[in-house]
Protein backbone atom coordinates (compact mmCIF):
# COMPACT_ATOMS: atom_id res chain seq x y z
CA UNK A 1 0.00 0.00 0.00
CA UNK A 2 1.37 3.67 -0.84
CA UNK A 3 1.78 6.49 1.18
CA UNK A 4 -1.40 8.63 0.93
CA UNK A 5 0.29 11.77 1.85
CA UNK A 6 2.32 12.01 -1.15
CA UNK A 7 1.42 12.66 -4.87
CA UNK A 8 3.20 9.33 -6.72
CA UNK A 9 0.64 8.45 -9.09
CA UNK A 10 3.07 5.18 -10.36
CA UNK A 11 0.79 2.71 -8.50
CA UNK A 12 -2.21 4.01 -10.96
CA UNK A 13 -0.12 4.29 -14.32
CA UNK A 14 1.16 0.91 -12.95
CA UNK A 15 -2.14 -0.74 -12.56
CA UNK A 16 -3.81 0.41 -15.50
CA UNK A 17 -0.51 -0.48 -17.91
CA UNK A 18 -1.27 -4.53 -16.36
CA UNK A 19 -4.90 -4.24 -16.59
CA UNK A 20 -5.08 -3.06 -20.27
CA UNK A 21 -2.18 -5.62 -21.09
CA UNK A 22 -4.70 -8.34 -19.88
CA UNK A 23 -7.29 -6.55 -21.82
CA UNK A 24 -5.65 -7.32 -25.14
CA UNK A 25 -5.40 -10.55 -24.21
CA UNK A 26 -1.62 -10.98 -25.65
CA UNK A 27 -2.20 -10.43 -28.89
CA UNK A 28 -0.26 -8.74 -31.46
CA UNK A 29 -1.59 -5.65 -31.80
CA UNK A 30 -0.23 -4.65 -28.32
CA UNK A 31 3.13 -4.42 -29.65
CA UNK A 32 2.20 -2.67 -32.94
CA UNK A 33 0.07 -0.20 -31.04
CA UNK A 34 3.22 0.57 -28.75
CA UNK A 35 5.16 0.95 -31.71
CA UNK A 36 2.63 3.71 -33.16
CA UNK A 37 2.14 5.45 -29.96
CA UNK A 38 6.29 6.31 -30.18
CA UNK A 39 5.53 7.69 -33.41
CA UNK A 40 3.09 10.26 -32.17
CA UNK A 41 0.21 8.26 -33.74
CA UNK A 42 -2.31 9.64 -31.02
CA UNK A 43 -4.15 12.82 -31.06
CA UNK A 44 -5.72 14.25 -28.28
CA UNK A 45 -7.45 11.83 -25.44
CA UNK A 46 -11.37 12.83 -25.40
CA UNK A 47 -12.84 11.08 -21.89
CA UNK A 48 -16.36 10.92 -21.05
CA UNK A 49 -18.75 8.92 -19.32
CA UNK A 50 -17.33 4.97 -19.70
CA UNK A 51 -14.72 6.13 -22.79
CA UNK A 52 -12.14 6.84 -23.79
CA UNK A 53 -11.20 8.02 -28.03
CA UNK A 54 -8.76 9.43 -29.85
CA UNK A 55 -8.00 9.65 -33.50
CA UNK A 56 -5.01 7.61 -34.55
CA UNK A 57 -3.41 7.78 -37.67
CA UNK A 58 -1.30 5.03 -39.32
CA UNK A 59 -0.42 4.15 -42.98
CA UNK A 60 -1.89 6.99 -44.57
CA UNK A 61 -5.27 6.89 -42.40
CA UNK A 62 -6.79 7.88 -39.81
CA UNK A 63 -8.61 5.95 -37.40
CA UNK A 64 -10.82 6.44 -34.35
CA UNK A 65 -10.13 4.04 -31.56
CA UNK A 66 -12.32 4.10 -28.57
CA UNK A 67 -11.75 2.12 -25.36
CA UNK A 68 -14.83 1.34 -23.51
CA UNK A 69 -14.40 1.22 -19.63
CA UNK A 70 -17.11 0.19 -17.03
CA UNK A 71 -18.41 3.63 -15.19
CA UNK A 72 -18.24 3.75 -11.51
CA UNK A 73 -21.54 3.36 -9.68
CA UNK A 74 -22.78 6.57 -7.28
CA UNK A 75 -22.39 4.23 -4.18
CA UNK A 76 -18.86 3.59 -5.11
CA UNK A 77 -17.89 7.32 -5.33
CA UNK A 78 -19.53 7.88 -2.19
CA UNK A 79 -17.39 5.37 -0.25
CA UNK A 80 -14.75 6.63 -2.13
CA UNK A 81 -15.29 10.35 -0.51
CA UNK A 82 -15.72 9.01 2.61
CA UNK A 83 -12.11 7.50 2.78
CA UNK A 84 -10.65 10.52 1.26
CA UNK A 85 -12.12 13.20 3.48
CA UNK A 86 -9.79 10.93 6.23
CA UNK A 87 -6.54 12.04 4.21
CA UNK A 88 -5.32 15.54 4.63
CA UNK A 89 -2.93 15.50 1.47
CA UNK A 90 -6.12 14.00 -0.64
CA UNK A 91 -8.61 16.77 0.80
CA UNK A 92 -6.37 19.27 -0.14
CA UNK A 93 -5.30 18.33 -3.59
CA UNK A 94 -9.04 17.97 -4.57
CA UNK A 95 -10.03 20.93 -3.10
CA UNK A 96 -7.17 22.82 -5.02
CA UNK A 97 -8.88 20.79 -8.30
CA UNK A 98 -6.17 18.27 -8.57
CA UNK A 99 -6.42 14.34 -8.02
CA UNK A 100 -5.32 13.31 -5.03
CA UNK A 101 -2.76 10.09 -5.28
CA UNK A 102 -4.49 8.35 -2.55
CA UNK A 103 -6.95 6.80 -5.14
CA UNK A 104 -4.12 5.30 -6.63
CA UNK A 105 -4.29 2.54 -4.23
CA UNK A 106 -7.62 0.75 -3.64
CA UNK A 107 -6.55 -0.12 -0.57
CA UNK A 108 -6.82 3.70 0.23
CA UNK A 109 -10.12 3.82 -0.94
CA UNK A 110 -11.91 0.94 0.68
CA UNK A 111 -11.71 -1.57 -2.15
CA UNK A 112 -13.13 1.10 -5.16
CA UNK A 113 -10.33 0.46 -7.87
CA UNK A 114 -10.14 3.72 -10.00
CA UNK A 115 -8.47 1.65 -12.80
CA UNK A 116 -10.95 -0.59 -14.46
CA UNK A 117 -10.28 -4.25 -14.20
CA UNK A 118 -9.35 -6.21 -17.22
CA UNK A 119 -12.80 -7.16 -18.07
CA UNK A 120 -14.38 -3.92 -17.67
CA UNK A 121 -12.08 -2.99 -20.54
CA UNK A 122 -13.11 -3.51 -24.58
CA UNK A 123 -11.61 -2.27 -27.60
CA UNK A 124 -13.55 -0.48 -30.90
CA UNK A 125 -12.23 1.26 -34.27
CA UNK A 126 -13.39 2.14 -37.65
CA UNK A 127 -11.22 -0.01 -39.25
CA UNK A 128 -11.98 -3.83 -40.17
CA UNK A 129 -10.42 -5.25 -37.35
CA UNK A 130 -11.80 -2.76 -34.13
CA UNK A 131 -15.40 -2.58 -36.08
CA UNK A 132 -15.40 -6.40 -35.56
CA UNK A 133 -15.41 -5.72 -31.65
CA UNK A 134 -11.33 -6.98 -31.68
CA UNK A 135 -8.34 -4.74 -30.29
CA UNK A 136 -6.47 -3.39 -32.91
CA UNK A 137 -3.14 -1.12 -33.44
CA UNK A 138 -5.12 1.47 -33.39
CA UNK A 139 -6.91 0.98 -29.93
CA UNK A 140 -4.01 -0.37 -28.45
CA UNK A 141 -1.82 2.66 -29.41
CA UNK A 142 -4.53 4.77 -27.73
CA UNK A 143 -4.35 2.59 -24.62
CA UNK A 144 -0.26 2.96 -24.68
CA UNK A 145 -1.39 6.68 -24.65
CA UNK A 146 -3.32 6.58 -22.02
CA UNK A 147 -0.15 4.79 -19.83
CA UNK A 148 1.67 7.88 -20.79
CA UNK A 149 -0.88 11.03 -19.95
CA UNK A 150 -2.32 9.32 -16.71
CA UNK A 151 1.59 10.19 -15.13
CA UNK A 152 1.09 13.88 -15.11
CA UNK A 153 -3.32 13.84 -15.98
CA UNK A 154 -4.84 10.90 -14.24
CA UNK A 155 -8.39 13.53 -14.16
CA UNK A 156 -8.80 11.66 -18.02
CA UNK A 157 -9.59 8.05 -15.99
CA UNK A 158 -11.82 10.14 -13.46
CA UNK A 159 -13.85 11.39 -16.13
CA UNK A 160 -14.05 7.94 -17.96
CA UNK A 161 -15.05 6.27 -14.92
CA UNK A 162 -18.00 8.75 -14.62
CA UNK A 163 -16.74 11.44 -11.81
CA UNK A 164 -14.85 14.77 -13.03
CA UNK A 165 -12.21 16.15 -10.95
CA UNK A 166 -14.22 19.01 -10.01
CA UNK A 167 -17.57 17.29 -9.65
CA UNK A 168 -15.26 14.68 -6.94
CA UNK A 169 -14.06 17.82 -5.53
CA UNK A 170 -17.69 19.13 -4.77
CA UNK A 171 -19.04 15.90 -3.25
CA UNK A 172 -15.75 15.68 -0.72
CA UNK A 173 -16.78 19.73 -0.06
CA UNK A 174 -20.06 18.35 0.42
CA UNK A 175 -18.69 15.67 2.86
CA UNK A 176 -16.45 17.88 5.03
CA UNK A 177 -19.53 19.97 5.59
CA UNK A 178 -21.65 17.55 7.23
CA UNK A 179 -18.98 16.28 9.49
CA UNK A 180 -18.77 17.36 12.84
CA UNK A 181 -15.39 18.70 12.64
CA UNK A 182 -14.67 22.81 12.71
CA UNK A 183 -15.31 24.30 9.64
CA UNK A 184 -11.73 25.22 7.69
CA UNK A 185 -9.88 22.47 9.30
CA UNK A 186 -8.20 19.18 7.96
CA UNK A 187 -8.17 15.84 9.53
CA UNK A 188 -4.23 15.31 11.43
CA UNK A 189 -1.86 13.04 9.74
CA UNK A 190 -0.71 9.82 11.73
CA UNK A 191 1.73 11.86 13.84
CA UNK A 192 -0.77 14.37 14.55
CA UNK A 193 0.32 17.17 12.58
CA UNK A 194 -1.57 19.44 9.60
CA UNK A 195 0.47 20.93 6.97
CA UNK A 196 0.49 24.23 5.82
CA UNK A 197 0.25 24.04 2.48
CA UNK A 198 -2.77 21.67 2.98
CA UNK A 199 -4.37 23.86 5.08
CA UNK A 200 -3.98 26.79 2.54
CA UNK A 201 -5.00 24.20 -0.62
CA UNK A 202 -8.66 24.06 2.28
CA UNK A 203 -9.05 28.08 2.59
CA UNK A 204 -8.14 29.01 -0.72
CA UNK A 205 -10.98 26.48 -2.20
CA UNK A 206 -13.50 27.84 0.89
CA UNK A 207 -17.05 28.02 -0.43
CA UNK A 208 -18.00 31.64 -1.05
CA UNK A 209 -19.12 33.66 1.96
CA UNK A 210 -20.86 36.55 3.11
CA UNK A 211 -18.32 39.93 3.15
CA UNK A 212 -17.08 40.89 6.04
CA UNK A 213 -19.09 44.09 7.91
CA UNK A 214 -16.68 47.13 8.08
CA UNK A 215 -15.00 48.21 10.39
CA UNK A 216 -12.57 50.97 12.06
CA UNK A 217 -9.45 49.72 12.65
CA UNK A 218 -6.24 51.35 13.98
CA UNK A 219 -3.08 51.39 11.18
CA UNK A 220 -0.98 49.06 11.71
CA UNK A 221 2.56 49.95 12.05
CA UNK A 222 5.55 48.03 11.39
CA UNK A 223 6.88 46.81 14.08
CA UNK A 224 10.20 46.37 12.52
CA UNK A 225 10.72 50.11 12.00
CA UNK A 226 10.70 50.50 16.19
CA UNK A 227 13.49 47.87 17.33
CA UNK A 228 16.96 48.44 18.15
CA UNK A 229 19.63 46.62 16.64
CA UNK A 230 20.13 43.33 18.43
CA UNK A 231 23.80 42.12 19.48
CA UNK A 232 26.23 41.35 17.09
CA UNK A 233 26.77 39.21 15.13
CA UNK A 234 22.78 39.38 14.81
CA UNK A 235 21.52 40.83 12.02
CA UNK A 236 20.54 44.68 11.94
CA UNK A 237 16.76 44.75 12.86
CA UNK A 238 16.73 46.81 8.91
CA UNK A 239 18.19 43.40 7.94
CA UNK A 240 15.80 41.56 9.94
CA UNK A 241 12.77 43.44 8.47
CA UNK A 242 14.43 42.87 4.72
CA UNK A 243 14.71 39.43 5.22
CA UNK A 244 11.11 39.22 6.19
CA UNK A 245 9.60 40.83 3.52
CA UNK A 246 12.17 38.86 1.33
CA UNK A 247 10.58 36.07 2.68
CA UNK A 248 7.33 36.61 2.87
CA UNK A 249 7.38 37.64 -1.21
CA UNK A 250 9.18 34.38 -1.93
CA UNK A 251 6.24 32.53 -0.54
CA UNK A 252 3.20 34.52 -1.52
CA UNK A 253 5.34 33.58 -5.58
CA UNK A 254 5.20 30.06 -4.55
CA UNK A 255 1.47 30.13 -3.35
CA UNK A 256 0.37 31.91 -6.78
CA UNK A 257 2.23 29.52 -8.93
CA UNK A 258 4.77 32.02 -10.06
CA UNK A 259 7.24 30.76 -8.62
CA UNK A 260 9.96 29.49 -11.35
CA UNK A 261 10.01 25.51 -11.48
CA UNK A 262 13.05 23.26 -12.26
CA UNK A 263 15.39 25.99 -11.12
CA UNK A 264 18.85 25.16 -9.34
CA UNK A 265 18.28 27.21 -6.39
CA UNK A 266 21.50 26.36 -4.70
CA UNK A 267 23.22 29.18 -2.44
CA UNK A 268 25.06 30.51 -5.13
CA UNK A 269 21.90 31.37 -6.96
CA UNK A 270 19.99 32.56 -4.12
CA UNK A 271 22.81 35.21 -3.63
CA UNK A 272 22.42 36.54 -7.10
CA UNK A 273 18.66 36.33 -6.65
CA UNK A 274 19.20 38.99 -3.58
CA UNK A 275 21.51 41.06 -5.69
CA UNK A 276 18.98 41.29 -8.91
CA UNK A 277 16.64 43.14 -6.63
CA UNK A 278 16.72 47.11 -6.15
CA UNK A 279 18.32 47.41 -2.73
CA UNK A 280 20.53 44.11 -3.31
CA UNK A 281 22.81 45.62 -5.28
CA UNK A 282 24.47 47.62 -2.15
CA UNK A 283 25.42 44.34 -0.84
CA UNK A 284 27.85 43.34 -3.98
CA UNK A 285 30.92 43.87 -2.03
CA UNK A 286 29.92 41.16 1.14
CA UNK A 287 28.61 38.74 -1.59
CA UNK A 288 31.92 39.13 -3.29
CA UNK A 289 33.83 38.55 -0.78
CA UNK A 290 31.63 36.11 1.04
CA UNK A 291 31.77 33.65 -2.42
CA UNK A 292 34.76 34.64 -3.62
CA UNK A 293 34.25 35.70 -6.79
CA UNK A 294 34.43 39.70 -8.44
CA UNK A 295 32.25 41.77 -8.67
CA UNK A 296 32.22 41.83 -12.42
CA UNK A 297 31.29 38.24 -12.42
CA UNK A 298 28.50 38.74 -9.95
CA UNK A 299 27.55 41.99 -11.80
CA UNK A 300 27.60 39.34 -14.92
CA UNK A 301 25.24 36.69 -13.27
CA UNK A 302 22.99 39.60 -12.26
CA UNK A 303 22.29 40.06 -15.96
CA UNK A 304 21.88 36.61 -16.65
CA UNK A 305 19.60 35.97 -13.70
CA UNK A 306 17.63 38.72 -14.41
CA UNK A 307 17.34 37.51 -18.45
CA UNK A 308 16.27 33.30 -16.83
CA UNK A 309 16.35 33.18 -13.37
CA UNK A 310 18.88 30.92 -11.47
CA UNK A 311 20.04 28.45 -14.51
CA UNK A 312 20.11 32.03 -16.32
CA UNK A 313 22.72 33.18 -13.51
CA UNK A 314 24.98 29.90 -13.52
CA UNK A 315 25.07 29.81 -17.69
CA UNK A 316 26.81 33.55 -17.40
CA UNK A 317 29.20 32.11 -15.01
CA UNK A 318 29.87 29.28 -16.82
CA UNK A 319 28.69 26.90 -19.14
CA UNK A 320 26.65 23.04 -17.91
CA UNK A 321 29.13 20.40 -18.86
CA UNK A 322 27.49 18.91 -21.72
CA UNK A 323 28.29 15.73 -23.94
CA UNK A 324 30.10 16.60 -27.18
CA UNK A 325 27.43 15.02 -29.20
CA UNK A 326 24.88 17.14 -27.98
CA UNK A 327 26.72 20.18 -28.49
CA UNK A 328 27.13 18.36 -32.11
CA UNK A 329 23.54 18.18 -32.90
CA UNK A 330 23.09 21.76 -31.58
CA UNK A 331 25.54 23.38 -33.33
CA UNK A 332 24.09 21.36 -36.53
CA UNK A 333 20.14 22.64 -35.97
CA UNK A 334 21.68 26.05 -36.12
CA UNK A 335 23.41 25.36 -39.14
CA UNK A 336 20.24 24.07 -40.82
CA UNK A 337 17.99 26.98 -39.39
CA UNK A 338 20.09 29.86 -40.73
CA UNK A 339 19.16 30.78 -44.33
CA UNK A 340 22.16 33.07 -44.86
CA UNK A 341 25.47 31.23 -43.04
CA UNK A 342 28.48 33.85 -42.64
CA UNK A 343 30.24 32.21 -40.07
CA UNK A 344 30.96 29.07 -38.41
CA UNK A 345 28.99 27.46 -35.50
CA UNK A 346 32.46 26.30 -33.36
CA UNK A 347 31.86 24.37 -30.27
CA UNK A 348 34.73 26.44 -27.92
CA UNK A 349 35.54 25.44 -24.09
CA UNK A 350 31.67 23.64 -24.00
CA UNK A 351 29.89 26.24 -25.98
CA UNK A 352 28.51 27.24 -29.33
CA UNK A 353 30.30 30.35 -30.65
CA UNK A 354 29.81 32.03 -33.52
CA UNK A 355 33.33 34.63 -33.32
CA UNK A 356 31.90 36.34 -36.80
CA UNK A 357 28.51 37.33 -35.69
CA UNK A 358 29.49 38.08 -32.36
CA UNK A 359 27.58 35.30 -30.38
CA UNK A 360 27.54 32.73 -27.86
CA UNK A 361 25.14 29.81 -26.66
CA UNK A 362 25.99 27.80 -23.51
CA UNK A 363 24.11 24.89 -22.09
CA UNK A 364 22.34 25.83 -18.53
CA UNK A 365 21.36 23.58 -16.05
CA UNK A 366 17.88 23.55 -16.71
CA UNK A 367 18.58 22.20 -20.24
CA UNK A 368 17.94 25.12 -21.72
CA UNK A 369 20.88 27.15 -24.26
CA UNK A 370 21.29 30.82 -23.26
CA UNK A 371 22.17 33.47 -25.79
CA UNK A 372 25.40 36.10 -25.24
CA UNK A 373 26.41 38.45 -27.12
CA UNK A 374 30.24 40.32 -27.54
CA UNK A 375 30.20 43.49 -25.85
CA UNK A 376 32.68 46.29 -26.34
CA UNK A 377 35.28 45.08 -24.36
CA UNK A 378 35.15 41.33 -25.76
CA UNK A 379 33.74 39.83 -22.70
CA UNK A 380 30.43 37.98 -23.42
CA UNK A 381 27.03 39.70 -21.61
CA UNK A 382 24.14 37.90 -21.21
CA UNK A 383 20.51 37.85 -23.58
CA UNK A 384 17.42 37.34 -23.05
CA UNK A 385 15.59 34.64 -25.31
CA UNK A 386 16.76 31.39 -23.80
CA UNK A 387 15.08 28.37 -25.09
CA UNK A 388 15.02 24.37 -25.27
CA UNK A 389 15.24 24.99 -29.23
CA UNK A 390 19.41 26.03 -29.93
CA UNK A 391 18.30 27.41 -33.15
CA UNK A 392 15.37 29.58 -31.51
CA UNK A 393 17.67 30.95 -28.75
CA UNK A 394 20.64 31.68 -31.57
CA UNK A 395 18.01 33.64 -33.43
CA UNK A 396 17.34 35.14 -29.79
CA UNK A 397 21.04 36.27 -29.99
CA UNK A 398 21.00 37.71 -33.39
CA UNK A 399 18.36 39.97 -31.79
CA UNK A 400 20.15 41.20 -29.26
CA UNK A 401 23.19 41.36 -31.39
CA UNK A 402 21.41 43.85 -33.72
CA UNK A 403 20.05 45.71 -30.80
CA UNK A 404 23.45 46.36 -28.68
CA UNK A 405 25.99 46.14 -31.66
CA UNK A 406 29.72 46.00 -30.12
CA UNK A 407 32.43 48.61 -30.86
CA UNK A 408 34.29 48.48 -33.84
Amino acid sequence: MTNPNTRNMSPLVAAWKQNFHLATGGSGAYIKGLNLQRKGAVGQIHATPGRLSAAVGAQKATHKAVLAVLELTDAQWHTLVDRLADIPQAVADLLANRVPAAIADPGHARGTAIVPGAEEISFTCSCPTGHAGRVCEHSAALGHAVTERLASAASVLLAARGMPTRTLAALLRDRLATTDATPGTLPAAADGTVRADQLYSLWANRPPQQAAPECDLDPIDQITATLNDPPAPCPSARGLAWMTQDAADRAHALLNGTAAAGQPHDPLADAIRILATPEGVRRLPDVARATGHTESTLRTMMIGYRHGGPAGAHAAHAPTPTPTTTLEQAAEAIRTSRLLALGSIDIIDGTLTDTTAGIQLRPGPDGAWFPFTTSFNGEWRPAAGSSADPAVAYQAARRARTARPAAR
